[in-house]
């Protein structure tokens, strides 16, 4: 019998906007793929949101910056 390793969860969410006195609400935001860390692969300095499944997150809204685009999972 082979053990396989379990491949770990893709994480990704919003940045989290609620502690501005002028948050942007007129466009789509984006979801940021996080790092162990939980910092956003792209670089993103910004408070988080809860994490979701990445696997989750449509394709319009998932963050097409360097960092982060290649780090979204592909359906099977």
């Amino acid at each position: 019998m082979t053990d396989q390793a379990e491949v770990p969860t893709v994480l990704a969410a919003l940045r989290d906007a609620s502690w501005l006195s002028n948050p942007d609400t007129r466009t789509p935001k984006r979801a940021h793929v996080l790092r162990d860390d939980g910092i956003a692969a792209c670089g993103l300095v910004a408070v988080m949101c809860d994490p979701e499944p990445a696997m989750d997150v449509p394709d319009w809204q998932r963050c097409k910056r360097p960092g982060c685009r290649d780090k979204w999972p592909t359906p099977e």
